[in-house]
């Protein structure tokens, strides 16, 4: 059992020893950007948990916010997926173990299968909310978190972080309980992070293949891009099949992508670093098969 020493903590237990009642700001719909716990559990392939906001540039009302998320969950992982995506109001890694916490103890349901998604600075608060929240486990249905551009880390890290959980970085495109990154370097850019370099865990989601392999744009299912700026509102939804090409460098512990440049997907004539839109298909095909592989397992388990 995890020993989480916070304020989150203190405060519960000040609440418990005074007899006040304090509630959640996650009990209230207002502070979720999409909350489908309204969906029968039977209905889910698997539940959802995403963190993220659409990057500088393409504005920040709640419209915006809104159809950005909704882009990334509904519109990327289709039918059949219960999806959580909380509003978080101030970024920090306490407020994201709040709402983690809060979708695990009142949404999900124990066993069934569950997904983490986030990219950028947001992969790294739910990576460092993970830590911090117990039911990250295979036996709770556990699949995988897709955390792109996070804070660069070794296998041997990721595998330190959660070892009282059990998990490991991905080692390909079929096991469970997993953590799934890798540094996107778009077009070669020049990358500056003195913490990107040899040895940094990387996994091609165009093949999930952790060495030099290349992924052709062949095996690139689908990008979709969320274009709020577009003057047609039916066109602010963009998909794209085998929008791009990647290998990993090893040597320099990047997956060099390798993007056409129309500027439909582009803020102030550079590619931000959208993961999520680029592998979209990639991702959600990957989720999907990684939580049937497990579903499969528990039924061979389970034959006497």
């Amino acid at each position: 059992m995890k020993k989480i020493v916070s304020s989150l903590v203190f405060a519960a237990v000040v609440i418990f020893m005074t007899g006040c009642v304090s509630n959640s700001p996650y009990d209230y719909g207002s502070n979720w950007l999409i909350r489908e716990n309204d969906i029968p559990q039977f209905y889910s392939k698997f539940d959802l948990f995403y963190l993220g906001k659409a990057p500088a540039g393409y504005g920040d009302t709640h419209d915006v916010q809104f159809n950005w998320t909704k882009t990334h969950t509904n519109d990327i992982f289709g039918r059949g997926v219960r999806v959580f995506s909380p509003e978080i109001q101030i970024p920090d890694v306490k407020n994201v173990t709040a709402a983690l916490a809060y979708y695990l103890k009142h949404y999900h349901k124990e066993g069934h299968p569950f997904v983490l998604l986030a990219e950028g600075k947001a992969a790294d608060l739910l990576y460092a909310a993970m830590k911090n929240v117990d039911g990250l486990t295979v036996e709770n249905g556990f699949i995988a978190a897709y955390l792109p551009d996070m804070q660069p880390k070794t296998a041997a890290q990721i595998a330190e972080d959660f070892y009282w959980d059990d998990l490991k970085a991905a080692a390909g495109a079929d096991d469970y309980g997993v953590i799934v990154t890798w540094i996107s370097c778009i077009n070669r850019e020049k990358i500056t992070d003195p913490a990107v370099k040899k040895g940094i865990y990387n996994i091609n989601p165009l093949n999930w293949k952790t060495n030099k392999t290349p992924g052709t744009a062949k095996e690139n299912i689908r990008a979709v891009f969320y274009m709020p700026e577009h003057k047609n509102v039916f066109w602010r939804k963009v998909d794209v099949e085998n929008f791009c090409g990647a290998v990993i460098d090893p040597e320099k512990g990047v997956l060099n992508i390798t993007c056409p440049v129309p500027l439909l997907h582009v803020v102030k004539g550079k590619y931000t670093k959208n993961s999520i839109s680029i592998f979209a298909g990639n991702i959600a095909a990957n989720a999907k098969q990684r939580t049937q592989n497990l579903v499969k397992a528990r039924e061979w388990n389970n034959v006497k």
